[in-house]
């Protein structure tokens, strides 16, 4: 290790880790002035900004604006609908993907067992007695 003379700093050891004071990132200096590269976009995020752009369509002599998605649902549906049986299973397949991930629906009783429903009723029968009892 070489020690510099730096003035006030002659004592300062030169070595791993510790660089010479003068090739240190200065103060309010970016050690990368140009930024992170943008790069490019991955296939999933071109896909999907692709899928949700709109353009106009002419449905049934009115004029609409749908995304690209909902015109493809539309044609896949609609040649599944008229027998085409490659339309029905490219459907059938992306229904069950579709089904796949949905989260699951909260079932009627969260708790499970019907604990809630047997204290609503002993709840109920406490209350019907008391209106019952203070009856002339």
């Amino acid at each position: 290790m070489t020690s510099t003379d730096h003035g006030e700093n002659a004592n300062y050891e030169v070595g791993y880790g510790r660089p010479p004071l003068h090739t240190r990132f200065q103060k309010g200096h970016s050690g990368n002035p140009k930024g992170k590269d943008q790069g490019q976009k991955n296939l999933k995020t071109e896909l999907l900004e692709e899928l949700k752009s709109k353009v106009h369509v002419s449905d049934g002599g009115r004029r609409q604006l749908l995304t690209k998605q909902s015109i493809i649902v539309k044609r896949m549906v609609s040649d599944a609908a008229k027998g085409d049986a490659k339309a029905r299973d490219q459907l059938l397949r992306l229904l069950d993907q579709v089904e796949k991930a949905q989260p699951a629906t909260i079932p009627a009783d969260p708790i499970g067992d019907g604990h809630d429903v047997e204290v609503l009723a002993r709840f109920r029968a406490e209350l019907v007695k008391s209106i019952e009892g203070s009856k002339p």
